[in-house]
């Protein structure tokens, strides 16, 4: 889990954490649950959905363990709750293999936002009537109040953690774990009155259900994580591992693609690159190679397309762009790269760009290609450092 050591302030955040929690569980102990066998099942159930938990996205997880603290929390008690969370953390760490300062942080948290949520449920009514106005919001206040805490404390540990701003963390993952965590507390109050309702069986009913649900979400979260794999494998098929701009292959597919869109092409191509090779040496051949994809991507769109096409040349797509439109880019283009400091090099990069478009030039992709690169010939031809608009049509630019 580790890739380095952890600030000294992240195990004070996680020891205080837990000394918090050990002090209100003494603080606010209520006694043991009523109906231990309604407990217990209760229990497994939370155990279960915190072990099973699965990714959204690469930066937080999801479980259902939430839509079952509520129901401990309304019906059997604080210190129930309290113990419940904390057990769940801790079989979690222990099955996932997890280190102690992350167990110990784990138990405590969720046994400190059921001691705040439970608490805020008393404080409010304590009464799980729906159908009753102060009932129906201390239920709904506890529940929100449990999601807020949780987020409060984790952002701030992982902050604490990794040595990052805590209102960054709390941007990038505050809002999406609140609305995740929405749903699953909703399912935790349906869950509650399910067994107010109809008691054991009314638990086992629902409680049956969100298995079933659980392992739904953990395998969409297979299939899914299973597709990601396989789309960043195609990706590392068609992209250059020098410069991270689209190869040649992603060139062909492109080609063999029947799309009639408009596109205008740029062929760019560095002027006197085996010069430069023969006098700085490979390396920094390398540096003007990468520093090229660099200017490039920093003077066209976003979803337009660079790609070496190999060597010293390059190819860029302009979707929806015609002659005119991708002229300016190549101007841009030789701008910006003119505005590079030079501190180690004679002589500034500059580069020969021919220009096709379709469907002005053609309405064949190969041909386009073909078209574009002999006018970057003419325009290498015409001095270098300069730009060709399909030569064999409209002449130099």
């Amino acid at each position: 889990m580790r890739d380095r050591k952890p600030p000294r302030r992240y195990y004070t955040a996680v020891y205080t954490t837990a000394l918090i929690t050990l002090v209100g569980a003494v603080v606010f102990y209520d006694g043991a649950p009523k109906n231990w066998m309604q407990y217990l099942a209760l229990g497994f159930l939370m155990i279960f959905f915190h072990t099973r938990s699965v990714n959204i996205g690469k930066r937080m997880n999801f479980s259902l363990s939430t839509a079952t603290i509520f129901p401990i929390i309304f019906l059997c008690g604080t210190t129930s709750a309290m113990m419940m969370s904390g057990l769940s953390g801790v079989v979690d760490g222990i099955l996932g293999k997890k280190s102690w300062d992350r167990t110990l942080f784990n138990a405590s948290q969720l046994a400190f936002c059921a001691l705040v949520g439970s608490l805020v449920f008393r404080a409010i009514n304590g009464s799980i009537d729906p159908l009753d106005t102060r009932g129906f919001v201390s239920m709904v206040g506890a529940a929100l109040t449990y999601i807020i805490v949780n987020i409060l404390i984790v952002t701030f540990v992982i902050s604490e953690f990794t040595s990052t701003s805590w209102r960054a963390r709390l941007a990038t993952v505050g809002i999406s774990g609140f609305n995740s965590s929405m749903g699953t507390s909703f399912m935790g109050l349906l869950f509650t009155l399910f067994v107010l309702s109809y008691r054991f069986w009314g638990l086992l009913a629902f409680g049956a259900l969100l298995v079933h649900f659980a392992e739904l979400l953990k395998a969409t979260a297979v299939v899914s994580g299973e597709r990601e794999k396989r789309r960043e494998l195609e990706e590392e098929l068609v992209i250059d591992e020098m410069t991270q701009a689209y190869n040649f292959r992603y060139l062909s597919n492109w080609l063999n693609d029947s799309d009639d869109a408009q596109v205008g092409v740029l062929f760019v191509d560095i002027d006197d690159f085996k010069v430069f090779n023969d006098l700085y040496g490979h390396a920094e051949g390398d540096v003007v190679l990468k520093t090229m994809t660099e200017t490039i991507k920093k003077s066209v769109r976003a979803d337009d397309q660079i790609i070496r096409y190999g060597g010293d040349e390059f190819v860029v797509l302009l979707p929806g762009m015609d002659s005119e439109g991708a002229k300016r880019v190549a101007r841009r283009i030789q701008s910006n790269l003119s505005k590079l400091p030079y501190a180690t090099w004679k002589k500034p990069i500059t580069v020969s760009i021919g220009i096709a478009s379709t469907p002005e030039d053609t309405t064949d992709r190969r041909e386009l290609l073909l078209l574009a690169d002999q006018a970057m010939y003419e325009a290498k031809s015409s001095g270098k450092n300069t730009l060709c608009v399909n030569y064999l049509q409209k002449g130099p630019a």
